[in-house]
C-alpha cells in the first residue's frame, strides 16, 4: 500500500483526524436516520469546526494558573 501517489500525499482518514485532535475513535462517527453511517464529508466539516483537546485543556490549565497568581497577588495588596 503505498501513501504517496504521483499526485502528492494520501489524504487522512476521519479516525486519524479525531486521533490528531485527542478525539476517542469514532467520535464523529453519527448515523442517519436511517441507520446507516454518514458520509466522511460530514465528519471532517466536525472535526474541522473542533478544538484538540489536548490544546483545549493545557489553556484551560494556564488560564487556571495565572488566575490563582493574581488571587495571590490581589490578596497581598
Amino acid at each position: 500500500r503505498s501513501y504517496v501517489s504521483a499526485m502528492g500525499v494520501r489524504r487522512l482518514l476521519p479516525i486519524e483526524c479525531e486521533r490528531l485532535q485527542g478525539f476517542p475513535d469514532n467520535y464523529t462517527l453519527i448515523y442517519s436516520a436511517k441507520g446507516k453511517p454518514c458520509g466522511d464529508g460530514p465528519r471532517y466539516k466536525a472535526l474541522g469546526n473542533s478544538m484538540a483537546v489536548p490544546v483545549m485543556a493545557w489553556i484551560g490549565q494556564r488560564i487556571d494558573i495565572v488566575s490563582n497568581l493574581l488571587d495571590l497577588n490581589t490578596r497581598k495588596d
